[in-house]
């Protein structure tokens, strides 16, 4: 055998070296293949599937059904007490209910890539969030190339197969909020109502016929409808109602959008009225809430979610279990008053 002579004298065998090199050569193949599986995980994997998952505090381990909650970023208050609903009766269906929604709001997430997230997990049944853009999002299917089953809550879509839909009555929706402004009223004032480009969205037109119809029974309630553009800048809207809540006298600001209701309670806190005028708003979120809570909100009505979740989950089972569900289902809803929390 060969061996190799150090420096200080001590002979080596040769072998030893090629020992050597062999161990560095396979600790470089597997760091590359750490590398290589790393890579694949962040730029295919995790983009695909990269959504924050919510479950209850204890997930059971041997719970039959899995059921999947899907939605976009900024619904997300409203899926998590979609979630919340859901959850409380997940125990009476023997199944585990998970929320997926994307984990930033930067980039609009496909909901056709949240649906195929339960095709991926073989989920038993989906809630899904829908929205006027996804008309043509396709139902997921499960290992065996079965549909899963869906129901779908806010927008209603005729080209999607889901097996029940829950959403808002918006006549009876209208009829509610006229209720409220006159109650406050007491039969008596001025109101405007914010409507902001809801053109688009005949659901909508119905909501704004049926409220105004209401109101015009009132003989001493003047009531006033400003358009307005959401694309328009803050300050040219402000401009618009700042100077309508003046020339009028105005007694109640109704808004149909949180986003509505949050522009209208800066608007009334800026002009040093805030809590002197009413605002009876619309939607969910801190924000929002936040106004109610300090009275600058007077009113806060939004759709009852938990309620949703509860019901989206009865659906889903009467469909697994006996083959048919409710097709529509009125979601109710929630009034918060200031000073009532």
């Amino acid at each position: 055998m060969k061996k190799k002579i150090l420096k200080n004298g001590v002979e080596e065998p040769a072998m030893k070296t090629n020992v050597s090199v062999s161990f560095r050569i396979l600790f470089f193949v597997l760091l590359a293949l750490l590398v290589i599986t790393f890579c694949f995980y962040m730029f295919y994997i995790s983009p695909r599937y990269g959504v924050e998952e919510i479950s209850g505090s204890e997930i059971p381990e041997n719970r039959s059904y899995h059921i999947v909650i899907v939605g976009r970023s900024q619904n997300e208050s409203f899926l998590k007490d979609i979630f919340t609903g859901a959850e409380e009766i997940s125990r009476e269906y023997d199944c585990v209910v998970e929320m997926n929604v994307p984990k930033s709001t930067v980039e609009r997430e496909s909901l056709q890539n949240l649906l195929d997230y339960a095709s991926y997990t073989n989920a038993d049944g989906v809630i899904a969030y829908m929205d006027e853009s996804d008309f043509n999002v396709e139902v997921p299917l499960n290992k065996d190339k079965e549909t899963i089953p869906l129901v779908t809550v806010a927008q209603y879509l005729p080209s999607v197969s889901q097996i029940s839909y829950i959403g808002t009555n918006y006549s009876e929706l209208g009829r509610k909020i006229s209720y409220e402004c006159t109650t406050y009223l007491r039969g008596r004032g001025s109101l405007i109502v914010i409507n902001t480009n809801m053109e688009n969205n005949p659901n909508y037109s119905i909501l704004m016929s049926s409220l105004t119809n209401s109101l015009s029974n009132w003989m001493n309630i003047d009531t006033s409808v400003i358009e307005l553009s959401s694309s328009s800048e803050i300050h040219k809207r402000n401009a618009i109602v700042e100077r309508k809540i003046r020339e009028d006298a105005v007694n109640l600001i109704v808004c149909l959008s949180s986003e509505d209701t949050i522009h209208a309670a800066q608007l009334v806190t800026d002009m040093g009225i805030g809590g002197e005028i009413g605002i009876i708003g619309f939607g969910e979120g801190s924000v929002v809430e936040k106004y109610l809570e300090n009275g600058i909100v007077t009113e806060l009505l939004s759709i009852d979610s938990q309620k949703i979740g509860r019901s989206a989950l009865r659906e889903l089972f009467e469909y697994i279990r006996y083959g048919h569900a409710n097709n529509y289902i009125t979601a109710d809803v929630r009034v918060k008053k200031a000073g009532s929390l």
